[in-house]
C-alpha cells in the first residue's frame, strides 16, 4: 500500500506571517534515572507529531487520551470539578462570578470604612458573602514604620510592559511576533508556560500562547495593545488547533475564564475607591472555586483533562496558582483595591481583621505544603509546569520586583529549611470555615531533598546530564546567586537587573537546546526551595508589607487613558 503523499507534508500554518522556527525544537530525552520517580507517564513534547498520528487523523479517528494516573487525595476539589469538562469549569466559573458580583453589590451602600474586623454592614445572616476591614498588627506596623524611616520602601508594582531583550527574542525567534507577546511579562509568563508544556505541534503551541493572553486583560494589556483582542479571537478560531487533542476544549475554557476576568475588572473599576484595607471572607469550598477562576487559565485545565490527566490534580494545581501568585502581594493588596488575595481571605485573618506575623506564617505554611507534591512528584504534568514557572515569572515579569521584595523581607524570613519538608491537600490544611488546621505530613522521602542550597536532588540531576554547565547555570541564577544577594542585605538595583536578565537568557538557551524536561524540573525544584527550603517566598511576602502605598485606592494594572 502506498500512503498518500499528503500524510508527510506539513500543514500550511495558520500563523504563517510569524516565524516559529525558534520553537520548533527537538526535545532531547534525559536519562531515565535523572529524576526521582518514574518518567513512564510523560507524553511526547509535540504529541501530535508522527506517522501514526497523521494516519489516524487522515482516516478520521479521534486522538487517544493518556492513560495518565489518577492520584490519591484531592478529595474536595475532585468532588467540585467532576470530570473537568468545559461544562464543569463553566459551572464553577459561574458560581465564582455570582459570588464576586454579590460581594461588590454589598459595597455599593457603604460609604465609610468599617471598624477593623467588622463585617455586619456587608453581610446578611443567610449569606456567606462578607467583606472585612483589615489592618496590620501593631508589631508589623511598627516594623513597617521603622523600615520606611530608613528608606526601605517597596516601590509600586510595575506595569509589566517592558519588552524582552533583543538577545532573548532572537533565541526564541520571536522578534517578529505581535508586540503584546514580546513583553517580559507575557513571554516569561503564559509564553514560557506554553513552551514548557508542549502541544500537538509548534503552530498549535504558538496559538495556545495567543489564547492564554486573556490572562493579561487583568494587567490592562487590552488598553495598551489595541491589536490584542483581534489576535485573541484569531487564536480562538484557529482551525488547526481546534482539531488537536484538547484544542477545542482549551479555547472554550479560555472563553469561560475571560468572562470571569472581565466581569471582575468592571466591578473593581467601579468600586476601587472603597476597597482599601478590605478583604473577602470565604469558606474553604468557596475559596477553591474562586481560586480556580482567579487563575485566569481555565483553558490549560480544560486541555489537560481532555487529554486524560487527573481532574482533581488539575484543579488542585490551579487553586495553588492563587497563593503561588498572591504570596508576593500580601502587603500591596492590603492597600490597593484587591479583595481576593488568598492569604488575606483565610479566616485566621478575617476573624479578627488583624494581619500579624504569626498568622501570616501559619497561612504561609499551609499553602507551602499544598504545593509540595505538585512541585516534587507531579512536576511534569501540564498545569504543574505552569505553576512551577510562577517562581520564575515573579522574577522576570518587570512587575513584581521579586528580589527587591525578598531582600526587604529577608530579616523576617526563616533561615533554616523545613525539617521535615511536608505536604498535604487543601482540604486538610484548612477546615470548612477556611481556618488553618496545622495538619500536614512528611513528604515522601524519595522526593524530599536534603535542604542544602545545591541539594542532593540537584546534584543527582547534574551528575546524569551531558549538559551540566547549562543546567548548573540556571540553578545558579534562580537559587545560588539570589541567595547570595538577599543574604548580603544591600540593595543594588544593577545587581537585581543582572540577576533577572541572566535568568531569562539561561531559560531561553536551555529551551533552544531542547532541554525542556530538565529545565522544568529545575524550575519546579527552585520553586519548592523558595517555599520550604530557603524561604525566599516568605521573605518576599514580608517585603511586600513595606509597600509605599502609591496604589492605595487604585488598581494595580494599566487603565484606560
Amino acid at each position: 500500500m502506498v500512503l498518500p503523499w499528503c500524510l508527510f507534508w506539513p500543514h500550511q500554518s495558520y500563523w504563517g506571517e510569524f516565524s516559529l522556527k525558534g520553537i520548533k525544537i527537538e526535545v532531547r530525552p534525559p536519562r531515565k534515572d535523572a529524576f526521582q520517580g518514574s518518567l513512564q507517564t510523560i507524553p511526547p513534547y509535540f504529541w501530535g507529531r508522527g506517522l501514526r498520528h497523521r494516519f489516524e487523523k487522515l482516516i478520521g479517528r479521534k486522538p487517544r487520551k493518556g492513560p495518565f494516573p489518577i492520584h490519591a487525595g484531592y478529595s474536595e476539589v475532585r468532588s467540585l470539578i467532576g470530570n473537568g469538562t468545559v461544562a464543569d469549569l463553566r459551572t464553577l466559573s459561574i458560581q465564582a462570578r455570582d459570588f464576586v458580583a454579590e460581594l461588590f453589590k454589598r459595597i455599593e451602600d457603604v460609604s465609610e470604612p468599617s471598624p477593623v474586623g467588622d463585617v455586619t454592614s456587608l453581610s446578611s445572616p443567610e449569606s456567606e458573602v462578607t467583606l472585612v476591614q483589615l489592618r496590620l498588627s501593631s508589631d508589623l506596623e511598627r516594623w513597617k514604620e521603622a523600615q520606611h524611616a530608613v528608606g526601605n520602601i517597596l516601590p509600586p508594582k510595575g506595569a509589566g510592559l517592558g519588552q524582552a531583550s533583543d538577545k532573548v527574542l532572537s533565541i526564541f525567534g520571536a522578534a517578529g511576533w505581535p508586540e503584546a507577546l514580546k513583553t517580559n511579562n507575557a513571554l516569561f509568563g503564559c509564553g514560557i508556560a506554553s513552551l514548557l508544556m508542549g502541544a500537538a505541534d509548534a503552530p498549535t503551541m504558538f496559538s495556545n500562547y495567543v489564547t492564554d493572553m486573556a490572562f493579561y486583560y487583568e494587567h490592562g494589556y487590552n488598553h495598551v495593545f489595541p491589536s490584542l483582542e483581534p489576535l485573541l479571537q484569531r487564536g480562538l478560531a484557529d482551525p488547526q488547533a481546534l482539531r488537536t487533542l484538547g484544542g477545542r476544549e482549551r479555547r472554550n475554557g479560555v472563553c469561560v475564564g475571560k468572562q470571569y476576568i472581565q466581569g471582575k475588572i468592571a466591578l473593581e473599576k467601579k468600586h476601587k475607591t472603597h476597597l482599601t484595607n478590605r478583604s473577602a471572607r470565604l469558606s474553604r469550598r468557596t475559596a477553591q472555586i474562586i481560586s480556580l477562576s482567579e487563575s485566569s487559565l481555565l483553558g490549560m485545565a480544560a486541555e489537560a483533562t481532555a487529554r486524560g490527566f487527573d481532574p482533581g490534580a488539575v484543579m488542585s494545581d490551579l487553586v495553588f496558582s492563587s497563593p503561588g501568585t498572591d504570596v508576593v502581594d500580601v502587603g500591596c493588596d492590603l492597600v490597593n483595591s484587591e479583595v481576593l488575595n488568598s492569604f488575606l481571605n483565610v479566616t485566621d485573618i478575617t476573624d479578627t481583621g488583624i494581619v500579624s506575623e504569626d498568622v501570616l506564617r501559619r497561612v504561609y505554611d499551609a499553602y507551602a505544603v499544598t504545593g509540595a507534591r505538585m512541585l516534587t512528584q507531579r512536576w511534569h504534568e501540564p498545569v504543574a509546569r505552569m505553576c512551577a514557572a510562577l517562581y520564575t515569572w515573579h522574577i522576570q515579569n518587570d512587575r513584581h520586583m521579586f528580589f527587591r521584595r525578598a531582600i526587604l523581607g529577608w530579616p523576617k524570613a526563616r533561615k533554616m529549611p523545613a525539617r521535615p519538608q511536608c505536604e498535604a491537600d487543601f482540604d486538610e490544611v484548612f477546615d470548612k470555615q477556611y481556618r488553618t488546621t496545622g495538619v500536614c505530613r512528611p513528604l515522601d522521602p524519595e522526593y524530599a531533598c536534603n535542604g542544602e542550597d545545591s541539594c542532593d536532588h540537584v546534584r543527582h540531576l547534574l551528575d546524569r546530564s551531558q549538559d551540566e554547565p547549562l543546567l548548573w547555570g540556571l540553578w545558579c541564577v534562580l537559587v545560588i546567586d539570589p541567595l547570595e544577594y538577599v543574604r548580603g542585605g544591600q540593595i543594588d538595583e544593577r545587581r537585581e537587573h543582572d540577576l533577572v536578565e541572566g535568568s531569562r537568557l539561561r531559560m531561553a538557551e536551555l529551551y533552544s537546546h531542547g532541554l525542556v524536561l530538565e529545565m522544568v524540573w529545575l524550575i519546579a525544584h527552585a520553586n519548592h526551595h523558595a517555599w520550604q527550603v530557603n524561604y525566599l517566598f516568605e521573605a518576599a511576602m514580608y517585603g511586600s508589607i513595606l509597600d509605599g502605598g502609591t496604589l492605595a485606592g487604585k488598581l494595580d494594572r494599566q487603565e484606560e487613558s
